[in-house]
């Protein structure tokens, strides 16, 4: 996600949210580690994609 200065609403929204319904400590005190851009970028679907045809091909 290119979109970097959507993860302050996107937390802020999970937030709100989940408030009253799931007290985790990572939602509530620490999701700006908790929600993150992925870390191989736009490649990150592509990748991951590939990644699991990998493992779908050494179940069979």
């Amino acid at each position: 996600m290119d979109q970097k200065q959507l993860f302050p609403l996107i937390r802020s929204r999970l937030q709100e949210i989940l408030a009253d319904y799931i007290h985790a400590r990572e939602i509530l005190e620490q999701v700006d580690h908790y929600v993150l851009p992925p870390e191989l970028g736009s490649q990150a679907g592509v990748l991951g994609a590939i990644a699991l045809a990998q493992r779908a091909a050494k179940v069979i």
